[in-house]
């Protein structure tokens, strides 16, 4: 949020999970940045006019790899790559993409890749969030506690490196090994 503001815009679109629509609602009521998406027809997103909805206005897109109710693969490729020439960054939710097939985060050059560890056999309340190392860098911690931290003094503290200025306090070990385990086992199946 400490990159948005009132006349950015957030592009989502009608077919998002509410894990994807109701923190870009709050985002953009407390930044003032419009929330816009991209509609729906028959199960597929209407690209057809995809300038018509990623402007240079537009800072933000996040959206679903393969929805979680009609199935539908989106051509995140086109949205990464239009968003990409406005200068937005792109998170994609690849919760329902990631146990179907191999992603690879590097050759789709998104900016953030998010999923869930329970909808690939892991435990729940434990999931992933990939981000490009440059972005990472510039954004501040989040939360505060033990373990994002480099050096306290009396009058200052500086941050630990990525991924580590990200994770306040005690990490989810027991669940981030149960994860490591589910991916190995689906990784069995290629």
């Amino acid at each position: 949020s400490n990159n948005l503001s009132s006349g950015d815009e957030i592009l989502i679109t009608e077919m998002e999970h509410h894990s994807n629509i109701v923190p870009w609602q709050i985002i953009s009521k407390t930044t003032g940045a419009t929330l816009k998406y991209i509609p729906i027809h028959n199960g597929q997103l209407k690209l057809d006019n995809l300038d018509t909805y990623i402007t240079q206005k537009t800072k933000f897109v996040s959206i679903v790899h393969q929805s979680n109710v009609f199935g539908t693969i989106n051509d995140i490729e086109k949205i990464i790559k239009a968003s990409h020439g406005v200068g937005a960054k792109v998170l994609i939710d690849g919760s329902q993409s990631i146990t179907h097939k191999k992603i690879d985060v590097q050759k789709l050059n998104c900016d953030f890749f998010v999923f869930s560890g329970h909808k690939m056999m892991g435990p729940t309340g434990v999931g992933v969030l990939y981000g490009k190392s440059d972005i990472l860098d510039k954004m501040p911690p989040f939360l505060s506690g033990g373990e994002m931290i480099n050096t306290v003094s009396m009058d200052n503290s500086t941050y630990n490196d990525i991924p580590w200025k990200f994770e306040a306090g005690t990490p989810n070990i027991a669940q981030v090994i149960g994860l490591g385990s589910a991916i190995d086992y689906l990784n069995t199946f290629g």
